[in-house]
């Protein structure tokens, strides 16, 4: 088995300091630079083709996903959908359109409202605007109130403080929009959309931002070209996008001839404006899985028992699991992404749950989620010019020192033929060799 992996290990080797090498280099990992565990197994057969340190518990990165997709599929189906009702809370008070009351969005977690990366979601305002004008309004003698019903919302806590900041580190919050980012101008000192984030700007060689959980408050580094340029900016996240929404709305209620005048307003009749409905579960799924798309990882996580806490949702998919014949004993999970280095999966447990897929009712669908070599995804340029390219599906994952492969192996007509996982912690290499060392290590595999 070492000799076939012997292309990894020379990879992995290649950077790692002297001192630290063991004598024979095949047995780099007994010098504790880096843990290696493959798990091939042929559908068909039921062959054990490669099995390397299947068993260990490591970090699994983005390959999480793999899993979320899975539960979330497998739970509430293909065309699960997320639904977040508007309504007008009180009474028209004239006959030229005035009404009295409160309009009431009662959010539902759904991570893609905003998002360009679906066009119904990028309507969600323009719909409820015309559900306003259909029912004659045009002007709102009330306020915007955002109903969230979310538990543990933001951030997982075992996130590293330092992503938290970047849109791949937002945090999932009962109303979510724009992926919970906005652009901020640190030259004009304002954010697109509007946001109650203070930014503070410093010089420095490269850019970074940091912000402190639940914090407005934004630390911006980068160049003194970039802090003299008004139209420079970078994209961050916000720890409250219900506010950042109720600037958008009162906006384009204003460009729409709809006038909000802001007070205290008592409730009364309910009358519904519009009722938003994600696209299907098959769609984010396929989406976040192609793209690696954390927000919409956790949206997923938290949908399988919508409301509860974190803790409730990971208890829940873990027992599924397990009922299913998969043993989650030394399986931690901390969040539906796999952006925390705390989460802990073996190979084998991601394999098993690849082949209970593979052989489910579900299979077309959740095949369908993986980026494929060579041709799209995080995988576009993986293999891409080797035989192997549209021959396999898999899901990756990176975090520092972290790089993490787990799906299938495919035949010409696209149907999986194997599971395939790779995990590799704590790499001294860089990532381009340790990913051509893969490449070489597959190609060997599949002859």
């Amino acid at each position: 088995m070492k000799l076939r992996i012997l292309p990894i290990l020379l990879a992995v080797a290649a950077c790692v300091p002297p001192a630290m090498r063991a004598e024979n280099i095949i047995d780099i990992e007994g010098a504790d630079a880096t843990t290696i565990g493959i798990y091939i197994k042929d559908l068909a057969t039921g062959d054990e083709i490669v099995d390397h340190n299947s068993s260990l518990a490591m970090t699994p990165a983005s390959v999480t996903k793999a899993l979320t997709t899975a539960t979330a599929l497998a739970t509430l189906g293909p065309d699960f959908r997320f639904t977040t009702t508007v309504e007008f809370d009180g009474r028209r008070v004239a006959s030229d359109g005035r009404w009295s009351g409160n309009l009431i969005i009662n959010a539902s977690a759904d991570p893609t409202i905003g998002s360009s990366e679906f066009k119904i979601s990028e309507a969600f305002t323009d719909s409820i605007i015309a559900g306003l004008k259909r029912l004659g309004i045009s002007s709102i003698n009330g306020d915007i109130i955002i109903r969230e019903q979310l538990a543990d919302a933001g951030p997982c806590p075992t996130w590293e403080v330092e992503d938290i900041a970047w849109p791949y580190g937002a945090g999932l919050f009962g109303f979510n929009y724009n992926g919970n980012t906005v652009r901020m101008y640190p030259g004009r000192n304002n954010s697109v959309p509007p946001s109650e984030l203070n930014a503070q700007t410093f010089t420095s060689e490269r850019t970074d931002v940091l912000r402190g959980v639940g914090s407005n408050d934004i630390k911006i580094w980068t160049t003194a070209k970039n802090r003299n340029n008004k139209a420079w900016n970078v994209s961050v996240t916000v720890p409250d996008p219900a506010s950042v929404y109720v600037h958008v709305l009162t906006k384009r209620l204003e460009e729409a001839g709809i006038r909000l005048n802001v007070r205290k307003s008592a409730s009364g009749t309910r009358t519904p404006v519009y009722t938003h409905r994600s696209p299907a579960l098959k769609d984010i799924c396929r989406n976040l899985m192609k793209r690696s798309d954390n927000l919409f990882a956790e949206g997923m996580l938290r949908a399988l028992k919508s409301g509860e806490s974190r803790a409730e949702c990971i208890k829940y998919e873990k027992k599924f699991w397990g009922e299913q014949g998969i043993s989650t004993r030394f399986t931690v999970i901390n969040d539906g992404s796999g952006l925390t280095r705390a989460n802990r999966m073996s190979p084998r447990f991601l394999a098993d749950i690849l082949e209970w897929m593979a052989r489910s009712p579900m299979a077309a669908d959740y095949l369908d989620f993986f980026p494929v070599a060579g041709v799209d995804g995080t995988l576009k340029s993986f293999l891409s010019k080797t035989r192997l390219k549209g021959r396999l599906a898999m899901k990756t994952g990176s975090v520092s020192a972290v790089q993490t492969y787990a799906g299938y192996k495919l035949d010409a007509g696209g149907n999986p033929t194997h599971v395939v996982v790779i995990m590799v912690n704590g790499f001294f290499c860089s990532r381009s060799d340790l990913r051509k060392a893969l490449e070489t290590f597959l190609l060997d595999t599949f002859e």
